[in-house]
């Protein structure tokens, strides 16, 4: 019988692959419902095992099958998704599992919700002065934390790439099935890779049959209530939770009627519970029973915490998480594509402008002023094209215009780098080729905005 092995604890298991290529088990990177996930000595692989509802290995998992197949689908090229190198070795005594990618420097969205240690260790630091007077201690370290790792503009722009490689799945008839903060990852550069892991549950879209697997807090209604599987639409509801909770800082559903329930209103006299409803308000509202905090038409479970979505959402934004957790809650064939996803929340964070003084970002056209610290404006450049419009901060000094600028939207290439590279200086109004490359096309304009006083 296999030892028990504490997480972050060194393993000693040595796991033969079907290549007979031997893997030493170092420390436990991530432990889930589906599985445990181990790094080795291989800097640049890991090792996924299933583990059954007790938490034990399960060698009933039918890996060897399921991952031959993933094997076969017709994955868009150069699409970037963790995908299984090796199944391991399937004979007697052997171990389940198989042999992954990992990604080196980079991190899990999960990075971007201030929990655990990362909170005991900035709990420590003072906070800045516009934060001094948040009364609630907890929202301004959420807050400070926020700022830390990039702020809405940087979490817009990870989230969109997110959603081009789900747009990308999608269009080849492909399911990814159980979107979370764990299973998507992003490195720390200035224009950073994300690529999505765990591509156990990756698949065709069926008619019918099928098991379907979620994260808590991330799936479909349809999928919690037991009466569809995984579809392009319930990957469209996970990413739409993942990206609301990620920019706004709460949860879709979890508003005043969970937070501050009224008695009067869960009363002898309440309405009574839709069938199949659980009695925990929580799972409740997880299960899409209770409105969307934002929901225009209903209020009764209205936001009490996070950010204002003014802030962190364009209009086309929460207009898509209305038409995803409003009319697409109870109609998921409403839900908007993640074509659209891919595309508002890439033209949200080209919008975007850092306030140098908290670090803390904002749409530059809705504000002459920060909202978070009320410094003015900074001055930036406005490139824009007949096609797109980004926003590049006054102290940059060199920067490249993006493929979006001058060809059609595309979920592959729209952050290639262009044969146009610039040169700023603000001070003399000038934006110059840099030497040796291509001059800029006539359809490209610059406009100065000067710091708002």
């Amino acid at each position: 019988m296999n030892k028990r092995y504490i997480p972050g604890v060194e393993s000693p298991k040595h796991l033969a692959d079907e290549y007979d290529y031997l893997h030493c088990l170092g420390r436990e990177l991530a432990r889930g419902g589906q599985g445990v996930v181990y790094r080795t000595s291989d800097d640049d692989l890991a090792v996924k095992q299933p583990l059954n509802a007790a938490g034990e290995l399960d060698n009933t998992a039918g890996l060897r099958k399921r991952f031959q197949n993933i094997r076969l689908l017709p994955l868009p090229p150069r699409i970037p998704i963790s995908m299984p190198l090796a199944i391991l070795r399937d004979k007697p005594g052997d171990e389940p599992g198989y042999v992954m990618r990992l990604l080196n420097g980079m991190k899990p969205f999960s990075h971007f919700n201030l929990n655990g240690k990362t909170k005991i260790e900035l709990d420590k630091q003072p906070l800045p002065q516009w934060l001094m007077n948040i009364p609630d201690k907890d929202f301004a370290l959420n807050l400070f934390h926020y700022a830390q790792t990039g702020s809405t503009r940087r979490r817009l722009y990870a989230l969109a790439k997110c959603a081009s490689i789900l747009a990308r799945l999608h269009c080849a008839g492909l399911v990814y099935g159980d979107i979370s903060p764990e299973n998507v990852f992003a490195d720390e550069g200035e224009k950073f890779d994300v690529w999505l892991i765990d591509a156990d549950n990756l698949r065709f879209e069926l008619a019918k049959g099928g098991k379907s697997v979620y994260t808590p807090h991330y799936g479909a209604p349809e999928i919690i209530r037991g009466l569809d599987q995984s579809r392009p639409r319930t990957d469209c509801w996970a990413f739409a939770v993942l990206a609301f909770t990620t920019i706004a800082l709460c949860h879709p559903f979890i508003g005043k009627n969970v937070l501050k329930p009224n008695d009067e209103e869960n009363g002898w006299d309440a309405e009574p519970a839709a069938d199949g409803a659980p009695d925990d308000l929580n799972e409740k509202a997880y299960a899409g029973f209770l409105p969307f905090v934002d929901d225009k038409d209903d209020d009764s479970n209205a936001s009490v915490c996070g950010l204002p979505r003014e802030l962190t959402a364009t209009p086309e934004l929460r207009l898509l998480f209305q038409d995803t957790f409003g009319t697409g809650r109870t109609k998921p064939h409403r839900r908007p594509s993640m074509a659209f996803w891919a595309f508002e929340l890439t033209r949200a964070s080209d919008k975007s402008l850092l306030c140098p003084n908290c670090k803390m970002s904002y749409f530059a056209d809705s504000h002459k002023k920060c909202p978070y610290c009320a410094k003015p404006r900074p001055a930036f450049v406005r490139v824009k094209t007949q096609r797109w419009e980004i926003i590049v901060s006054a102290d940059t000094n060199e920067f490249s215009l993006p493929h979006r600028l001058f060809n059609p939207f595309s979920f592959e290439h729209n952050d290639d780098d262009t044969e146009y590279d610039a040169l700023l200086d603000f001070t003399k109004k000038s934006v110059q080729p840099v030497r040796g490359t291509k001059p800029f096309p006539e359809n490209l304009a610059f406009i100065f905005e000067e710091v708002v006083k």
